[in-house]
């Protein structure tokens, strides 16, 4: 009976991150990228460092993700990337609302956060039930 309950909070907090397709807002030629604050973002087995991040609307950033774990995460939150407007080159790699990395990984996202408060979860399957959540508040 715990497994199952476990397997199914697992599948609805997974769903609640799901990824869906997105059109990226593309930044002006005005954001400047060379000098972009830039965020390490860490993805280990069932968390993310920082778990909570902390933005300034309108500020160009150069978010650094690395997969230090040996298996694939993925860092899921349609809302903040749809919100957001990314870098022409980087925009491909969220138009599914999330940054897919294998083990050993590592890549950036240049983007101009939109304010808000966003989830974020990694939807591979039990990660966001194992604690593999935390959000975004861009002010």
């Amino acid at each position: 009976m715990a497994r199952f309950a476990l397997a199914l909070l697992s599948m609805t907090l997974a769903g609640c991150a799901a990824t869906h397709p997105i059109t990226p807002q593309l930044a002006s030629s005005e954001a400047d990228f060379a000098h972009a604050r830039t965020i390490d973002i860490s993805l280990a087995n069932f968390s993310f460092t920082p778990r909570h991040l902390q933005l300034e609307a309108g500020v160009p950033y150069a978010l650094h993700f690395v997969d230090t774990a040996s298996g694939g995460h993925d860092f899921t939150a349609p809302e903040f990337f749809a919100a957001a407007r990314i870098a022409r080159e980087d925009a491909a790699a969220v138009a599914g609302g999330q940054i897919e990395l294998a083990g050993g990984e590592e890549r950036t996202i240049r983007l101009v956060p939109a304010a808000g408060t966003y989830k974020l979860a990694c939807t591979h399957l039990g990660h966001a039930a194992l604690g593999m959540t935390g959000d975004i508040v861009v002010r």
